[in-house]
């Protein structure tokens, strides 16, 4: 008789929510935006921007992310894809270094757009950016 006293208690003193969590509106809010123009990643809910390498190649619009496991040197592990088309995935992910000649990092650091549009379409961004990123889920390329 007491332990169905006590679940009582608890189940009353549980908050109730009078509101649906909409998890389409929330979703639709952690976007993320990227100016194929500036070569410029935006957060849409912090309007912190970032330098990205691009290439021409590149889709516009707007696209849903998700996460796939890689075990492809020079991704660290993860990519975040957003189009595929027959056999290539369009991904955001870390600076690809594997081909030093190419200059990868400091080109993301460069001032010149022209210098940051070199990529085969994939978005490449920073460690803490990439890390950022997977807190959002729709993409939209302008």
């Amino acid at each position: 008789m007491m332990r169905n006293w006590f679940w009582a208690v608890i189940l009353c003193v549980l908050p109730i929510s009078t509101q649906a969590f909409d998890f389409q509106s929330f979703k639709k809010s952690r976007k993320v935006v990227v100016h194929a123009d500036r070569a410029e990643l935006c957060f849409t809910d912090t309007q912190d921007c970032h330098p990205v390498l691009l290439g021409k190649t590149t889709p516009k619009g707007k696209f849903d992310l998700t996460i796939y496991a890689t075990d492809k040197a020079g991704y660290g592990g993860d990519v975040i894809g957003f189009k595929q088309e027959n056999d290539f995935l369009f991904a955001l992910h870390r600076v690809w270094t594997l081909k030093p000649e190419e200059h990868r990092l400091e080109r993301i650091a460069s001032a010149r757009v022209s210098d940051r549009i070199m990529t085969n379409g994939c978005i490449n961004v920073e460690n803490a950016v990439y890390d950022k990123l997977k807190q959002y889920f729709v993409l939209e390329v302008i």
